[in-house]
């Protein structure tokens, strides 16, 4: 494959990466805009913990776009992304095996909801991290 190809899709990865973390905040802004709930487990998500997940989406999406343009950081963004999305698809695996409470905008999250969750975040770290050892 042309290296002017390859470095193309490569850069369109990192953006997808950023784009794969979009999801996540928005889910934390629009319940903080709301006052709805978001519990995992005995977890309930106070309005702090929701800031301070849309501070560490928005730095997520930030070192992914920036990493497009600076091969210095494209090692650390594929590889907390891969880390990322393989911790949150684990945690729906194991929603799958041991039940406990999910709860998003004040409804249950059901249980094919997290099994479409780790079909796609799971395979997306993978790719992440197969990105970062590039």
């Amino acid at each position: 494959m042309d290296p002017g190809i390859r470095n193309y899709w490569r850069l369109l990865f990192f953006g997808l990466m950023a784009c794969s973390w979009m999801p996540h905040w928005s889910c934390h802004y629009y319940r903080l805009e709301t006052g709805s709930s978001f519990v995992v487990g005995s977890w309930e998500f106070t309005r702090f913990d929701s800031v301070v997940s849309l501070l560490v989406y928005s730095a997520l999406i930030l070192v992914c776009l920036w990493a497009i343009e600076q091969a210095q950081l494209r090692f650390f963004a594929a590889l907390s992304s891969g880390f990322l999305h393989l911790a949150i698809g684990s945690l729906h695996i194991y929603r799958l095996i041991n039940p406990f409470r999910f709860e998003v905008f004040g409804y249950s999250w059901s249980p094919q909801a997290s099994f479409r969750e780790a079909i796609i975040v799971v395979p997306f770290g993978l790719l992440c991290l197969l990105m970062a050892k590039k």
